[in-house]
């Protein structure tokens, strides 16, 4: 799972995680609003509950019942209290609802005590708040139950809570849905602004930026489209900088070819004609000598410039050809005589590249093997390993020093410059391998160590 998913996920937990202890905390005074009622209800049923007991007493105590319904009577004026006394019988002897039979325990509540929970969940349902407790006068037991008839009250208050419970639930599911909404929204313009991003920064510079409609990114969206614009237009005048530099160093080498070739042909004439004195054969020498140079120098500019030239096209020059005999072909090119050269290849597959230009560099690096290492034995490898395939050119001489090791691929650096002039290198050989690797999208590396010989490799994707 991507990041930015893990992001908004968390978000809306932390969201619902709060809404979840908004309820909670709701419910929470919900019931002690309930419980300080039901609080309050309980006083004044233990008020009435005294007041009847003491009023009731007297009637008792001398048996006078009519007495005591006429009490009960004048007690109805009371619309929210009803109450009926009972003997030790649990015989209904008088109250403000007279019913001579024992007590229906479906109706009312004797010979058990409700706790708050209780009178709660009775509220709900019957509308009423009930008491029963036991007296005695003369040695004699009796029960008063005490009903507290608060039917539209009660019932206006659970509605009430009902309604309000409703509303914030009506609402949470609302802001909920809102903040989902907010939030997917806000995921999907991300998400798209950062696969734009991502693919623009892949070089894909046709990406089309999506803007925003969301005022977050609006901005951000528009700027990285500008900047992808700017970036694009640069990128084509770079390309046609860099194809007009191309194209003048080609022309420039071969306008120095035509005055080099010239020189080559009088040297040559010169030299079939013998007419040379021997004390300025030296001289003469000299000027042949450093006319190959420059003659080899002028090619390697020119196939580096060619080099260059195609990374900026888009269509290379790509076919699809085996690599071992695309191997073989560039060692039969060389004339080697004292030098063992083996190819020893780890693979065999075909592949899509520009054939004439890793011949090129084969040969590139086979020739720097062979001038500078001193070794009688090279070993050329092909190998294949996690969808890259690796060109080794291996020798046995006398290696190269470490400063040395990240410099070598720069253009017209030499380890030995003195050797080099006599060998008649120019300077560029590695700097051509590593354009053609960079070419193929690849890279060129090297590994040696001193006394035991080199190990140049041309790593390239299949």
């Amino acid at each position: 799972m991507k990041k930015r998913d893990l992001f908004w996920i968390n978000k809306i937990i932390w969201l619902f995680g709060i809404l979840a202890i908004f309820i909670l905390i709701s419910l929470y005074n919900f019931i002690q609003i309930n419980h300080l009622y039901l609080d309050g209800e309980e006083n004044e049923i233990n008020f009435y509950k005294k007041q009847i007991k003491l009023a009731a007493t007297p009637y008792l105590s001398k048996n006078d019942n009519s007495g005591l319904m006429e009490y009960c009577e004048n007690f109805k004026n009371e619309n929210f209290v009803s109450f009926q006394i009972f003997d030790e019988n649990k015989k209904l002897i008088a109250g403000t609802t007279l019913n001579n039979k024992k007590l229906d325990p479906d109706t009312h509540i004797l010979d058990r005590q409700l706790n708050k929970w209780e009178i709660y969940k009775s509220i709900i349902k019957h509308q009423k708040l009930s008491d029963v407790s036991e007296f005695d006068i003369k040695n004699k037991k009796y029960y008063l139950e005490l009903v507290l008839l608060e039917d539209a009250f009660v019932s206006s208050l659970i509605d009430s809570q009902i309604n309000i419970i409703i509303f914030f639930v009506i609402c949470l599911l609302l802001l909920s849905g809102y903040f989902v909404y907010v939030f997917s929204t806000i995921r999907n313009s991300f998400n798209s602004l950062e696969d734009s991003v991502v693919k623009i920064s892949n070089g894909e510079l046709d990406t089309e930026v999506k803007v925003s409609k969301e005022g977050l990114l609006q901005e951000i969206s528009i700027a990285i489209k500008q900047m992808t614009s700017k970036l694009k237009n640069q990128i084509v005048r770079l390309k046609k900088l860099e194809e007009y530099r191309s194209i003048f160093v080609q022309d420039m080498t071969h306008e120095i070819k035509t005055p080099i070739a010239t020189i080559n042909s009088a040297i040559e004439l010169l030299d079939t004609k013998n007419s040379i004195a021997d004390s300025d054969r030296e001289c003469f020498d000299i000027i042949l000598s450093q006319t190959d140079n420059i003659n080899k120098l002028v090619n390697d500019i020119l196939t580096l410039s060619e080099i260059e030239l195609e990374q900026t096209n888009e269509n290379k020059n790509f076919t699809t050809f085996n690599l071992n005999k695309m191997v073989e072909k560039a060692i039969s090119y060389l004339n080697i005589q004292n030098t063992n050269i083996l190819f020893l290849p780890k693979c065999d597959l075909d592949v899509f590249a520009n054939e004439d230009l890793l011949i090129a560099a084969i040969i590139n690096l086979l020739n720097n093997a062979l001038k500078y290492s001193g070794t009688q034995k090279i070993e050329v490898i092909t190998d294949q390993k996690d969808g890259n395939i690796t060109i080794s050119v291996k020798d046995y001489g006398i290696g190269i020093q470490e400063n040395h090791l990240d410099k070598i691929f720069t253009r017209f650096y030499r380890v030995d410059k003195a050797r080099s002039r006599q060998s008649g290198g120019t300077g560029l050989g590695l700097a051509i391998v590593k354009h053609i690797a960079q070419l193929h999208r690849g890279s060129v590396s090297v590994e040696s160590e001193l006394g035991k010989g080199s190990t140049f490799k041309i790593n390239i994707p299949k």
